[in-house]
């Protein structure tokens, strides 16, 4: 969607995009994902993104990262769904 409004050299990346707002953050974060998730086959994936995690939510309240992993409990709920539903 950004690609329909930007002008050109207005290209959002990560090295150029400050976020503010929540909008902004989650936009962030799929600017982020696109960068990684191209490496997700690499054996080193899963160990960069639980460095990642470690690193992110050390300095977060502990309520804030019971928030976080509430989410990735429910989508490890859905995985396992997937997997026995096929």
């Amino acid at each position: 969607m950004t690609e329909l409004f930007s002008k050109k050299g207005d290209d959002k990346t990560l090295d150029n995009f400050i976020p503010k707002s929540e909008n902004d953050f989650v936009e962030y974060a799929e600017l982020i994902s696109n960068k990684l998730c191209p490496y997700e086959k690499s054996y080193h994936y899963i160990a960069q993104l639980k460095a990642m995690m470690r690193l992110s939510l050390t300095s977060l309240k502990a309520v804030d990262v019971k928030d976080i992993a509430s989410s990735i409990t429910t989508i490890l709920a859905r995985s396992v769904k997937y997997i026995y539903f096929f």
